[in-house]
């Protein structure tokens, strides 16, 4: 595994963290923001920069 599939891997996983996350709050299923919904949004969006910031390895 590589430092990028690391990187991919990891936002993945904040990511499905972030989905129980909105199964599970209820303020946030009723359309509010609760302050770790904000905190997990942001850490997903990050995640996700940071893996599209990454150079690609040429596959050729």
């Amino acid at each position: 595994m590589t430092v990028a599939d690391d990187v991919t891997a990891h936002a993945d996983e904040l990511y499905r963290i972030h989905l129980r996350h909105l199964d599970d709050c209820q303020t946030c299923r009723t359309q509010d923001d609760c302050e770790r919904g904000t905190r997990l949004r942001r850490a997903v969006r990050a995640a996700r920069l940071t893996t599209d910031a990454r150079p690609r390895r040429s596959t050729t």
